[in-house]
């Protein structure tokens, strides 16, 4: 109970100040309770100051959360880190979860058709790769590593 309530400090409107991103926060922390899924949050990042397109950008997160969270629930840990945070050059976003696997490709995850998943399109990483190949000011670095899946996503000052 006390993680849930530290986890609802962080999830509040002054410290996720960007209304999109904290809609979609909202909704992927309840989906991960339902599931039994552990959210841990850190969020040192102004993201009213966000320098890129929010629909596109909500849409990759919507997209690695999802992701993060059907992985995280078929392992024994079920859990998801996230950190947002920023330095004078980029904001960076970092959603790290449980896996099952450390031998997932991480070049084959974003071919279109390509998923690790028996019941699943393989189209979610291939859409987050179209909208990185159109922009030069956004950039994801994936890696597996003692069964924690990572993708770091970094939004660059203009």
């Amino acid at each position: 109970e006390c993680k849930l309530t530290n986890n609802l400090n962080v999830l509040n409107p002054q410290t996720i100040n960007n209304p999109s991103i904290y809609s979609l926060l909202n909704n992927k922390y309840y989906k991960a309770s339902e599931d039994g899924i552990t959210m841990n949050f850190e969020i040192f990042s102004d993201l009213s100051k966000i320098n890129f397109n929010i629909y596109e950008l909500s849409r990759i997160l919507g997209i690695l959360l999802d992701n993060a969270l059907e992985a995280a629930k078929e392992t024994e840990e079920k859990l998801i880190n996230i950190t947002f945070r920023s330095d004078n050059k980029k904001q960076i976003f970092i959603i790290e979860n449980s896996c099952a696997d450390n031998n997932i490709s991480t070049t084959k995850i974003f071919e279109k058709g390509y998923s690790t998943k028996e019941k699943n399109s393989g189209i979610g990483l291939w859409k987050v790769h179209k909208i990185l190949s159109k922009n030069t000011d956004i950039d994801l670095f994936t890696t597996v590593k003692d069964n924690r899946f990572k993708q770091e996503l970094s939004v660059f000052y203009s």
